[in-house]
Formats: structure tokens, C-alpha cells, sequence
């Protein structure tokens, strides 16, 4: 940083212009004004409606957002989409479409722009500073952005008709990318330099806008991170079985869509948002998340934002666009957190893999079942003693191999770069895996590496030198790929490492532990042994995610 914007700064912080008003912007809306970060660094605005929704569009495509008069305070980020809390109940209103625009106050403009999607399983979640704080993005001369979507039942029904066609979260994050580009210029951003990014359901979203044909020109970059839109937990297969589970608690045995449209509709949203139906499992092991993206029917004058598998869609309809694309080594730890004896029975009594794998009789699917309880646990049966062996099962099949087979895709399909990395570093802010009774293990449990690019509010303790210096080149890679393209341009001689991309040649992966390097792919016997079989048998039938396709 110059010694002049230093001095600038210090005055700032000197004068006590702690939330003193940032500079008026003036959008299509209307005119706005936020307010200044503690130490004078950042203009914040927070929690702008950039749609609106309400109970009377509820599962369908947002409403374009409010206009005003005089100037919005755009300073409450407390804004969030209905979701259950423990303790509290439900936390969020259905009017929740905000979005929060961090821009650096003395920075030379205009400036490249990253947008945020959150993850929470779609369930739960906001773009709120108590997670994502912005000032370690910031700090090097980006625009941050971050908002709500739709989340559980009010953003992922899908019901295949013109009241609830499905992807209603999806078609929200779809509105923010449309009002970013609309109005980040006025912010001092430039639209044609956007950035998309998210971890875990915001990953695999990520992803999803990545493969959507109704995101064109839209973005220009994209990381996503711990998800995956090959993943067997992104799409939702049967929708309007689910969503008749939903009718089921509610007294209602149906499997209409107009009827279960009729019925969910009705129910008040912290009812409907609280529903915890049973879901019965079949002999694949399939994800007990009931409100996932779907794949939509082409219906007249809705757009869809997926008609197609992101399989088909990532290797038929390429973007062109570049792409970071990466895990963490122990993603799998957060989830063996909740098993017990009882689900440990479930694993041995049934496939060890999802329905979006096809075959073509029973013996058939048996025979991969034990080649792959096989290489993840032996002669053994899965229990507490062999649960390292489920939380590597877990991470492979949920998290690392689907991202090494859509890097396969996008490289065999697309001229644009893909960056993979391993995110295997253990230190002070990985903030998961220390609540998850497994803070001895090494490497990085799931949502670990968020705490590297936020400053989360959640977890106010001093930061030590060695996660300081993992803060650094992190963000500093984020940033000059949103800024370059390239994680580590040529012009860049602060980070240690030359990140290659991968080939159709070579898997090329940076590795980020107390040092980075360059490596290949993880967990090699895993990637083949799972190639192997989603090669053989993924489900491409539409019909099965669609029953009423046609």
C-alpha cells in the first residue's frame, strides 16, 4: 500500500468516520448510500433488494426489485431467507432478496468484481458478514459481492408446472448476476470483468451457472470450491415425489403436482420452511437432502435455468470461461461427524452409491457395490472402526472425484483454462474440522478453507503468522484470477508457486499446505475406480429426474 493511501487512511480513522455515510450511488432503482468500514477502507452497502419475491410468487421466478424515492440506507445486513435455527425457530422472511456491495475505498476504478454464493446444503445460510467477511478479498483493489436466494422448499420445489416450474433459488442467484451487471459500474466495478464463486451448495451452484445456457455473458470467471455439479448430491431426482413427501406431513397422499401445489402454497412459510418429512430410503443410498436444483420441463414463457444434465450440458454447450475448481483433503470428516451404529447398518445394508447410477439388473449393481466396499473398507463391515475408511468414501464420491471428472469434461470441450487445487492445510482457522471432534486429524475437513478468504465475524481470535501467510496467497490467487485469469501471472512475484492448469494430458494440481506446490491428482486409485464406473453407469435418462418430461 503507497504511503499516500496511508496517510489517507489513518485520516479517515483519525477523524472518527466510523459509520459515517460511503458516497451516494445513483442506479436504475433509485439513489443509495452505505456506509464506511472501522478503518475507512471499505464502502459497504448493504442489503439492497436487487428482486423481490413474496408468498404470492413463491417457488416461481423472482419479481424485478422495488424502485424508491429520496435515498435508500443500504446499511442492515441482517437480511436472510427463511431457514430453521436451533433455539430460535425459523430466522429470515420470505422478502430476503438482498445483496451486499463491498468496494475499496481508495482503490483506481474501474474495478474487477467477484460475486459470492453462499452454501448451507440450499437449506440454510446467508451472504452475511458473521461467515464472510470482506476484507481480506478487498484489501487487494476487488469489488466483493454477496446476497441471499431462496433456500429449502421456497427455493427448490419443482413441480414441473407454470406455478412452481423449479429452480426458484437458482433463478434468484441468476437476478443478482442480472443486477450486478446492470449496476456494478455505478459502484465503481466493471461489468465486464465479473467473477463467480462459491463453497459447498454454492460451489456446486457455481457450477450449475457455469453449465446453465440462461447465464450467457453473464460472468467471465468461475471457482468453484467443495461442489460440483456432477456431484450425486447436486440434482434432484423424482422432484414431485419429494415435494409429495412435503403434502404427506401435511395430511395430504398425492402425487398431483397441482395438487401438491395447491396444498404447500397455502402453509405459512416458517411452517412449510420447518417440514421434516421422512424420506424412505431404497436400496441406493441416496442423499437425504429433500430440496436440491433440479431439471426443469420446458414450459411456455418461463425460462428454465437447466432443461439438461450439467453433464451433458458442460461437454455439449461449453462457456468458454475459466475456471478454478478444487476440494479439500478430509471434505468427508463433517459428515462421519454424524454417523452412529444405527446409520453405520444403513451403509452395510445397502449400495454404497446414489441413484444417479444406472444398471441393468440387481446382481449387476451388487457386484460394483462390493468392489467398492471393497477398496474403501476391505473385508470389514463399516462401523466406528473402519469410519476413516466412510469419511474417505465420502470425500471422494461427494466432493474430489465429481470436480476431476468435470475438469475432464471442460478441457475435452472448452479452449479456457481449468485450475485444480487440493486444499490439504491445517491451522488456526479451520473452523469445521475443530468442531467436529476430529480437530486432531491433518488436512482440511469440509468449509475449512472459507476462513482463509473471509474474515468471519464467528470466529473473532488473533490470527498467527503462519494462517496469515495462507490468508495471503490465497486471496492473492482469488484475485488475480478474477483480475487475470490466471491465479499466478507472470506479473505477480509474490507467490511461491507457478499454478499450472490442467491438460487433457495431465491433471496439474496445487497443493496448499504449510507450502504450495504443484502435483497431480489426488487420491488416484479413487478417481479411476469411480471413472470407471460413472463412465459405465450414469444415469442420463431425463425421465428419471423429470417423471412428467416429455
Amino acid at each position: 500500500m503507497g504511503s499516500k493511501k496511508r496517510i489517507v487512511l489513518f485520516t479517515l480513522f483519525a477523524i472518527n468516520l466510523i459509520d459515517q455515510p460511503a458516497p451516494e450511488v445513483v442506479i436504475e432503482q433509485g439513489t443509495l448510500s452505505g456506509k464506511i468500514s472501522a478503518d475507512g477502507s471499505i464502502f459497504e452497502y448493504l442489503g439492497i433488494p436487487y428482486a423481490s419475491t413474496s408468498s404470492e410468487t413463491r417457488f416461481k421466478a423472482p419479481l424485478p426489485p422495488p424502485r424508491w424515492e429520496g435515498v435508500f440506507k443500504a446499511v442492515d445486513e441482517t437480511y436472510a431467507c427463511p431457514q430453521p435455527m436451533k433455539f430460535i425457530g425459523v430466522m429470515g422472511s420470505e422478502d430476503c432478496l438482498k445483496i451486499n456491495v463491498y468496494v475499496p475505498a481508495m482503490a483506481k476504478k474501474p474495478l474487477p468484481v467477484m460475486v459470492w454464493i453462499h452454501g448451507g446444503a440450499f437449506v440454510m445460510g446467508s451472504g452475511g458478514k458473521f461467515v464472510y467477511g470482506p476484507e481480506f478479498l478487498v484489501q487487494h483493489d476487488v469489488i466483493l459481492v454477496t446476497f441471499n436466494y431462496r433456500l429449502g422448499a421456497l427455493g427448490f420445489i419443482c413441480l414441473g408446472i407454470e406455478e412452481a416450474p423449479g429452480n426458484a433459488g437458482l433463478k434468484d442467484q441468476i437476478a443478482a448476476l442480472r443486477w450486478v451487471k446492470k449496476n456494478i459500474a455505478a459502484f465503481g466495478g466493471d461489468p465486464d470483468n465479473i467473477t463467480i464463486f462459491g463453497e459447498s451448495a454454492g460451489g456446486t451452484s457455481t457450477s450449475i451457472l457455469l453449465a446453465s445456457e440462461a447465464t450467457v455473458g453473464l460472468f467471465h470467471r468461475a471457482i468453484a470450491q467443495s461442489g460440483s455439479s456432477l456431484s450425486n448430491w447436486s440434482i434432484n431426482r423424482n422432484p414431485v415425489w419429494i415435494a409429495s413427501l412435503l403434502a404427506k406431513v401435511l395430511g395430504h397422499d398425492t402425487e398431483d403436482p397441482y395438487e401438491i401445489y395447491n396444498i404447500l402454497s397455502k402453509v405459512p412459510y416458517k411452517e412449510l420452511i420447518t417440514l421434516k418429512p421422512i424420506k424412505p430410503l431404497g436400496m441406493y443410498f441416496d442423499t437425504l437432502l429433500l430440496h436440491l436444483p433440479c431439471i426443469e420441463k420446458k414450459l411456455p414463457g418461463i425460462e428454465p435455468v437447466l432443461t439438461d444434465l450439467p453433464f451433458n450440458l458442460l461437454k455439449n454447450k461449453p462457456k468458454n470461461i475459466p475456471v478454478i475448481l478444487g476440494t479439500n483433503s478430509k471434505e468427508g470428516l463433517f459428515l462421519t461427524a454424524l454417523e452412529n451404529d444405527t446409520t453405520f447398518e444403513e451403509r452395510n445394508r445397502r449400495y454404497l452409491f446414489a441413484s444417479d447410477l444406472d444398471f441393468k439388473d440387481e446382481k449387476e449393481a451388487i457386484q460394483m457395490s462390493d468392489k467398492v466396499k471393497q477398496f474403501y473398507f476391505g473385508s470389514k463391515r463399516v462401523s466406528n472402526e473402519t469410519v476413516m475408511g466412510l469419511a474417505k468414501m465420502y470425500t471422494d464420491l461427494y466432493f474430489e472425484v465429481p470436480t476431476v471428472m468435470e475438469t475432464d469434461i471442460i478441457v475435452a470441450n472448452s479452449n479456457a483454462p481449468v485450475y485444480n487445487y487440493n486444499f490439504d492445510y491445517s491451522g488456526g482457522r479451520n473452523i469445521l474440522k475443530s468442531r467436529t471432534g476430529y480437530g486432531n486429524e491433518t488436512g482440511a475437513c469440509h468449509a475449512d478453507d472459507l476462513f482463509y478468504l473471509f474474515n468471519a465475524r464467528m470466529w473473532p481470535f488473533p490470527i498467527d503468522r503462519k494462517d496469515r501467510q495462507m490468508i495471503k496467497w490465497m486471496t492473492l490467487m482469488w484475485t488475480n484470477f478474477a483480475k487475470y485469469g490466471h491465479p499466478t501471472p507472470d506479473s505477480n512475484n509474490d507467490l511461491p508457486v507457478k499454478w499450472n492448469p490442467s491438460t487433457k494430458d495431465s491433471h496439474n494440481y496445487l497443493y496448499m499446505r504449510d507450502e504450495l506446490s504443484m502435483g497431480s491428482v489426488p487420491n488416484y486409485d479413487s478417481y479411476q475406480l469411480w471413472k470407471s464406473i460413472y463412465d459405465k453407469y450414469r444415469r442420463l435418462d431425463l425421465t428419471f429426474y423429470i417423471p412428467s418430461f416429455s
